[in-house]
């Protein structure tokens, strides 16, 4: 039987897409993505936002206060979809499916923090109500984190309550009643955990491990409010101070959880605050953001503070639609919010975090993470590859920049060395022929199909000019971040592109007379001066004084600059060039064996460089990676001379 229908807005923050908490309560710009790439941009008033913030900290809200921020969020959905289909399609279906008492899903998909901390239920829709307020309730939320998660299984399994009265009394006789009379085979004594602590907890999670029962649903009943930095967190109990309270902030639980995520079905908050992103300042995700990233397939908890009550019904509303109805946990957490007073705003306030089903229609627009451990699926003639190994590049950044090529929506194939990226990687020769090899892999990987490649690279001007000389068989378009780190990207290189035939890109700022040609040691050094000149203090660091190899520099016709690079044209007449020289030193200088290459370029030029390089016919290039610290260093690669670039048979 198909699942319900789910409808898609996802956010995006404009400024510092890679820092989903870098959020000063200031007006932001933000940008919704829709099909065929297209991209929504409005700015959201924080700085209103912020006047009305204290009254929903509170458990009830003015109605002015409540009226104002759904006019706000309304008004932004407007503006941000304007330039796609628009909100009111949005609003007209869940209007329509309501009428019909058809299951329809609204998921809202957010990549900023700060977008989780706004009251989405209450938005005001035309006829007036909230939209929160439409049965059965239509709202799911979810981290842009391209994170793969299975879904809920059907079968929900053991649950484990467990509670802490830390500070007052929680009502914990009513919730576990309520659990007990609906799921039979809930054992007090082996499934409830008093008194809670982090300590416990694992205890308890790991004993029902080892007895091959784990727990499928943890349901956490407890207090919830600010923690001293800003935060939200839960109420414990402090194991080691007895009688005291701890706040658990989402850092640790998840830390707790993180080796029991696989056994976890779903968490369930029944506390005030629990998704509650924190303050302005200190605004670092809620519990519940954490445990969704964790990786728990459905996380229930509320956003704002939730009433004894609130907390009862949803408990046993939530318990008998999954132990006695057997209904999946999304359907089980709308019987759960029908249930909620709408003389309270736990109806504003419950919000369920859920992955996107592998069933959604989502083929492409994928971020596929390459590992030579797991296959590619199957893919296209023209594929997009994002090199990360210094920073991430935005997804919405390079299907801008794409422009409609490789289609709408593609997917992007992401080369990521290391389990993170920093502006310092690689840093020893061991991570250096990592980045190397699995770049061999990414190509030896390509296979046929494949018959252009769309390269985004923020990796080093080496890694770059190797994975251009590897793709040397491929046609290769490269694209250029634009200065000062924006996040927008235009072509910096094509490989379809013929050179202008103008004027030359470099001139020879040195080249060595006939008897100066007897190159020390078989070596011969060319610095490729294009961004910025190598200054003669760095060449003696890196190459000493005293029978140091003669060198060739290569400087931009134009100087030095970091705009002389004006397009592609440019880039192609300057690869040109560069096989030029290097042609021209075999030809002239037999006796070198090994050019060092030094590069001052942008990273598309570099891999476009690498395009120019044959070791069959040419001498041996070896690269150095410039960092301030250490000057000019060489890069354990072997040149190219021990295989065969581009494809294999």
């Amino acid at each position: 039987m198909p699942g319900p229908r789910i409808l898609t807005i996802e956010l995006a923050r404009s400024a510092k897409l890679n820092e989903p908490y870098a959020f000063d309560g200031k007006p932001q710009e933000y940008f919704a993505r829709g099909p065929q790439g297209k991209l929504g941009v409005a700015e959201f008033p924080w700085d209103k936002v912020e006047k009305l913030r204290a009254e929903f900290l509170q458990a009830a809200p003015t109605s002015a206060a409540r009226r104002q921020m759904g006019d706000l969020l309304r008004r932004f959905l407007e503006d941000v979809l304007k330039e796609l289909d628009g909100w009111r399609p949005y609003e007209n279906a869940l209007l329509k499916a309501e009428a019909k008492k058809v299951s329809l899903r609204l998921r809202f998909r957010f990549s900023a923090g700060e977008l989780f901390s706004l009251p989405w239920s209450m938005t005001s829709l035309c006829n007036g109500q909230s939209l929160g307020s439409i049965k059965p309730h239509p709202l799911q939320y979810e981290w842009a984190n391209d994170t793969r998660v299975p879904p809920a299984a059907p079968i929900h399994g053991r649950v484990l309550f467990a509670w802490s009265d830390a500070e007052e009394g929680v009502s914990e006789d009513i919730h576990r009643d309520a659990i007990q009379k609906a799921c039979p085979d809930f054992n007090r004594e082996q499934d409830e955990l008093e008194h809670l602590s982090l300590d416990s907890l694992v205890g308890k999670l790991e004993r029902a491990r080892q007895e091959g029962r784990p727990f499928r649903i943890l349901h956490i009943l407890c207090h919830g409010g600010p923690t001293p930095g800003g935060t939200f967190g839960l109420v414990w109990t402090d194991p080691y101070r007895p009688g005291r309270p701890m706040r658990v902030d989402g850092d640790r639980l998840r830390d707790v959880l993180g080796p029991f995520q696989g056994d976890l079905q779903a968490v369930v908050l029944s506390a005030c605050h629990g998704s509650n992103p924190g303050q302005v300042g200190s605004m670092f995700g809620g519990v519940a953001h954490d445990l969704h990233r964790l990786g728990i397939p459905a996380v229930i908890a509320s956003q704002m503070p939730l009433t004894v009550h609130g907390s009862i019904k949803m408990t046993e509303a939530l318990y008998d639609a999954l132990c006695q109805k057997k209904l999946p946990i999304d359907d089980a957490f709308q019987k759960a919010h029908e249930a909620l007073s709408p003389s309270s705003l736990d109806w504003a306030s419950l919000q369920f975090f859920a992955p996107s089903p592998p069933a959604e229609a989502r083929p492409r627009g994928q971020r596929i993470v390459f590992s030579s451990a797991e296959p590619l699926p199957e893919l296209p003639e023209e594929l997009v590859v994002a090199y990360e190994v210094n920073f991430n590049v935005a997804p919405a950044s390079i299907v801008e920049a794409l422009a409609g090529h490789a289609g709408g929506d593609p997917d992007i194939v992401v080369l990521q060395p290391f389990d993170k990226v920093a502006d310092d990687l690689p840093c020893t020769v061991k991570e250096w022929r990592r980045a190397l090899e699995q770049a061999d892999q990414l190509v030896d990987a390509l296979g046929t199909q494949v018959s252009m490649v769309h390269l985004f690279g923020r990796a080093p001007l080496p890694l770059m000019f190797h994975l251009g000389w590897r793709l040397s068989r491929w046609k290769l378009r490269v694209y250029q971040e634009q200065r000062g780190r924006t996040g927008g990207w235009t072509c910096g290189y094509d490989s379809l592109q013929q050179p202008s035939s103008e004027e030359r890109f470099f001139r020879e700022e040195s080249w060595p007379a006939h008897e100066s040609r007897r190159a020390t040691g078989g070596r011969l050094v060319i610095t490729v001066e294009v961004n910025l000149s190598i200054h003669a203090e760095e060449l003696a660091r890196w190459l000493g004084t005293e029978d140091a190899p003669a060198v060739v520099r290569l400087v931009a016709a134009r100087g030095p600059s970091p705009t002389v690079v004006r397009g592609p044209m440019d880039t192609a007449r300057a690869v040109d060039e560069f096989r030029a020289f290097l042609d021209r030193i075999h030809a002239e200088w037999p006796d070198v064996r090994e050019v060092w290459l030094a590069m001052a370029c942008p990273a598309s030029l570099a891999a476009a460089l690498g395009r120019a390089y044959n070791p069959k016919t040419q001498a041996t290039v070896k690269l150095f990676n410039f960092r301030k610290s250490k000057g000019y260093v060489e890069v354990p690669w072997p040149g190219g001379v021990s295989r065969k670039p581009g494809r294999r048979s």
